[in-house]
């Protein structure tokens, strides 16, 4: 038989008492840490780190304002995308935002490879948006 902390103890006149058993430990007490993030799809992680790459090649190729540009905004989405904090949405969604404005000018001006390069950044950026999915983990750890 398992032995209890407390008991109820009633006595012959009818009373009733409660018996605390020092040799029981107490039992554990539990806390919630809750933990909210992103999971992103393995294709657009791996496109992700594939633009990024095309980024870090046009950056040596041809190091202009917009390819460093490019390559830093492709940097913050990767991290976003690998590390999954609550706020990368917001990333992905202001990358994808600037690279579809950036397209029409870019194809004024004759510029036709970065405006491809352009929009499989607007289109990864809204599959990243509409694949996301936040996720919340809650742990109950004991503490002694």
């Amino acid at each position: 038989m398992d032995e209890a902390r407390h008991l109820v103890v009633e006595k012959p006149d009818g009373s009733v008492a409660i018996a605390f058993n020092q040799e029981v430990p107490p039992p554990a007490t539990r806390t919630r840490i809750r933990i909210t993030g992103l999971a992103f799809c393995e294709k657009g992680e791996i496109m992700t780190c594939i633009l990024f790459y095309i980024s870090l090649f046009m950056i040596t190729w041809f190091f202009r304002i917009i390819d460093i540009v490019n390559m830093c905004l492709m940097f913050m989405t990767l991290m976003s995308v690998v590390t999954g904090w609550s706020y990368a949405s917001y990333q992905i969604v202001v990358h994808g935002i600037l690279s579809s404005f950036t397209i029409v000018p870019l194809i004024v001006i004759d510029m036709w490879g970065t405006a491809v390069y352009q929009i499989g950044v607007a289109v990864l950026c809204a599959y990243l948006n509409f694949t996301s999915k936040y996720i919340t983990v809650q742990h109950l750890e004991e503490i002694p």
